[in-house]
């Protein structure tokens, strides 16, 4: 097949088609769940086992790729990902061995994580200034729209075609990706692709700490998800327990917080332009906390309220993940792979480590108290990111025309 030229914005939708299909592979599997663990006869804990793995692989491989990005170029990252992303998804459909299905959803971890990653990167190097925080905004509605499409779609292909019929969906998506992706995704252009060994890595990442942007917005990151999964794994807990609501009722107060990331995700990509990084990244801070603070007072009182607290933190949530992520692309030019790499690990590491320790905390004291406390850390925290980064010169890539 020859390869075709493709324009900056063909590319931009391409790239988030790309890594919807990666967050589809995701999210698709949750309502399957009970099916996977009738049709292997499996417990609910290896089930969820497969769950965790599959997080836990996708958060290791950005830090993998996101070097070798740098170093190889994104196409030798993605073709092949993709080509692993189809076996995998095959092994899992013809499979009747419990342990052989987890190997390939293993592999299909490992294949999809690489998608978004060499998006939000190739956006990065692609769009510049204003288009760049567009391109950002673009990007993130797309991941925003794949957790509250996902589960539909899997529930209703499972219940039609059980749970092969979800992978073999999976497979013929990845098919269309490859095709497409090998025709229009631009050639590597890596100036002199450099040997990467473990010292080059270490220093490649330690610049990236030693950076006070950097290390601030990775910091930020981490609590902004820590107190985002808090929440969404608390929610049906205080919906069943306190409110006595059932889990069809529990399940549909989710989507006011899955259409706030995506209206969250458009407000930025429409106001970006017209309003500082600084104002945004203060207002996003702020409201995030306010949205916690206001879940801790009145989450035992009205559904109306907490209905409110979960549709601003999704908002906020939905603004601050691609300023973020923008201002990352700004400040690391030339290792733009492995910045937006750990970006993605710090997040994922915070959405491991929210629940666990909300968990723990709100066995031994009230959810008051615990979301109260976690709000005002987090305004305490933003400002001191603030007055840190504001030592500093945020990078503003200014405008300039995009590639052709």
């Amino acid at each position: 097949m020859n390869r075709v030229k493709s324009s900056a914005s063909f590319l931009l939708y391409l790239l988030c088609i790309s890594a919807f299909f990666a967050s589809l592979n995701q999210n698709i599997y949750s309502p399957i769940i009970p099916i996977i663990r009738d049709s292997f006869q499996v417990s609910i804990t290896m089930v969820n086992l497969s769950v965790s793995i599959f997080i836990f692989i996708t958060a290791i491989m950005q830090i993998v790729f996101g070097s070798i990005i740098d170093f190889k170029g994104a196409r030798t990252i993605l073709i092949p990902s993709i080509i692993l992303t189809i076996i995998a998804s095959i092994g899992c459909a013809i499979t009747s061995n419990f342990t052989v299905f987890l190997i390939c959803r293993i592999l299909q971890a490992v294949g999809t994580a690489a998608i978004p990653l060499i998006a939000a990167t190739t956006i990065g190097t692609v769009f510049q200034g204003e288009q760049r925080g567009s391109a950002m905004g673009t990007y993130q509605t797309m991941l925003s729209i794949a957790p509250a499409v996902a589960p539909v779609l899997g529930g209703f292909i499972g219940e039609k075609y059980n749970y092969p019929g979800v992978f073999w969906l999976l497979v013929a998506v990845s098919v269309i990706l490859f095709i497409t992706n090998w025709l229009y995704f631009p050639e590597d252009r890596i100036g002199s692709k450099k040997e990467l060994s473990g010292k080059t890595l270490i220093s490649h990442y330690a610049s990236i700490f030693k950076s006070k942007v950097g290390s601030s917005i990775l910091i930020l990151s981490f609590f902004a998800f820590f107190l985002y999964f808090s929440f969404i794994v608390y929610l049906p807990i205080l919906l069943t327990d306190y409110y006595q609501l059932s889990i069809q009722v529990v399940g549909l107060l989710y989507l006011p917080m899955a259409i706030s990331l995506i209206i969250g995700s458009m407000t930025f990509k429409t106001i970006q332009s017209k309003i500082s990084q600084k104002k945004l990244f203060i207002t996003g801070n702020i409201v995030l906390a306010l949205s916690v603070i206001l879940f801790a007072v009145i989450h035992s009182n009205t559904l109306i309220g907490v209905t409110v607290a979960l549709i601003l933190h999704g908002i906020s949530i939905g603004i601050l993940t691609p300023l973020f992520a923008t201002m990352i692309a700004n400040e690391f030019e030339h290792n733009r792979g492995s910045a937006m790499g750990m970006f993605n690990f710090i997040r994922y590491m915070g959405m491991a480590v929210g629940p666990i320790v909300s968990g723990l905390l709100l066995a031994h004291f009230k959810p008051t108290v615990v979301f109260a406390i976690f709000g005002g850390f987090f305004i305490f925290l933003s400002f001191g990111m603030l007055i840190r980064i504001s030592k500093t010169s945020i990078k503003i890539v200014p405008k300039q025309e995009n590639l052709k």
